[in-house]
């Protein structure tokens, strides 16, 4: 099962519109086995799916503010980290086509195909992106570390934390 919709898809980075929803829920659980559980790491990956709607893990996926130390953040959540790297599996995937003659790549008269170099710097790009939002996600995260007990990392990003406040075993 996916955790976000297609819709919420075309919200955040919208897809061709006459995509297939079951190709969308394909590549949505590609994306969720493929690049969430390396983020999450297995366990945390196994909470967020099997409880989605739980206070903490609906926070996570959906973002907004929150405040830690005074200061009010801005994070757009665990579905923009989603709904980017299922764009930049689509890049790749799009054009593909399973045939009973085998893998096609689609060709239309008034159109042109991308090379390789365009396509996976594309690719590149859109997962660049993924990252960003996913680096927001690890400061909410590590800000509200008792709400996440599965989740464990490498020290907070450089953006989370200065070295006088990381040096006394804070996140931020």
């Amino acid at each position: 099962m996916a955790l976000w919709t297609l819709t919420e898809q075309q919200t955040i980075k919208p897809v061709s519109g006459n995509f297939p929803l079951a190709k969308f829920d394909q590549m949505a659980t590609e994306t969720q086995v493929e690049d969430l559980q390396k983020l999450l790491g297995y366990d945390f990956y196994q909470d967020i799916i099997q409880n989605p709607t739980s206070t903490a893990n609906a926070a996570l996926l959906a973002g907004g503010t929150y405040t830690y130390n005074s200061v009010t953040y801005i994070f757009a959540g665990l579905k923009y980290v989603l709904a980017y790297l299922l764009f930049a599996r689509y890049i790749k995937q799009s054009g593909i086509s399973d045939t009973f003659g085998g893998m096609v790549k689609k060709n239309f008269e008034d159109s042109r195909e991308l090379n390789n170099g365009d396509e996976k710097n594309l690719h590149n790009d859109f997962r660049k992106i993924a990252f960003k939002y996913w680096d927001e996600c690890k400061c909410y995260i590590y800000a509200h570390s008792t709400d996440f007990p599965y989740y464990y990392s490498d020290p907070p990003p450089r953006s989370c934390w200065d070295s006088v406040s990381y040096n006394r075993g804070f996140c931020f």
